[in-house]
């Protein structure tokens, strides 16, 4: 075998595992991927119990088959919590001819303070598609994991205290499939275009 064929070979091998190295690096971040994705909303909904801000179960008939975005936060949150509220039912409003087209729902990690009266008190400042959620705060651990949200009690003066908290917004359509996510101080034309391919889908 003469050299330019061995040299030839050695090329094809290393192109061809390369191609199959690449094929299963694919395959594993795929499995990753699909094995770290969040529950449908459908799925988890129904192994939690919690409530809505009139007190009624929160369940898949209060998503009312319409797309949905979802946040975590609670009502003494000085700023991330309202401006994101706020925003959203702005956007949708304006991108919506109907407020009620997409659901907005808060899910608050304070129950200790955010009970159903605290909640509806608190969401009658925004518009009327906000639907807020609380309970226990095993039951609200067990529905915010599904989602990957990090939060944590910080002490402050007075023997008062706060919460960290992920401040991402995820976005679900109307069958209830993870569809995204929305971050922090995203540009609104974004937000926009994302919540209209929401809307869009299925």
């Amino acid at each position: 075998m003469n050299l330019a064929r061995k040299k030839l070979i050695l090329l094809l091998s290393i192109i061809i595992s390369f191609i199959v190295i690449l094929i299963l690096t694919f395959m594993f971040a795929e499995y990753l991927s699909r094995k770290n994705a969040p529950q449908k909303i459908s799925e988890i909904i129904d192994k939690v119990h919690l409530i809505d801000h009139y007190g009624k179960p929160f369940k898949n008939s209060t998503l009312k088959n319409k797309p949905s975005l979802l946040f975590f936060g609670f009502t003494n949150c000085p700023e991330i919590c309202p401006t994101t509220l706020a925003d959203l039912s702005e956007i949708t409003r304006e991108t919506t001819s109907n407020v009620d087209a997409i659901n907005i729902i808060f899910v608050t990690l304070d129950p200790k303070r955010d009970n159903k009266k605290h909640l509806k008190d608190y969401i009658q400042y925004f518009d009327g598609n906000i639907i807020g959620v609380t309970g226990d705060k095993r039951e609200i651990k067990k529905f915010a994991e599904n989602w990957g949200v990090f939060y944590e009690t910080v002490k402050t003066s007075n023997n008062n205290y706060t919460l960290n908290h992920t401040a991402t917004v995820f976005m679900i359509d109307e069958l209830g499939n993870f569809r995204g996510t929305i971050s922090w101080g995203e540009n609104e034309a974004s937000i926009i275009q994302k919540i209209n391919n929401l809307r869009k889908l299925n």
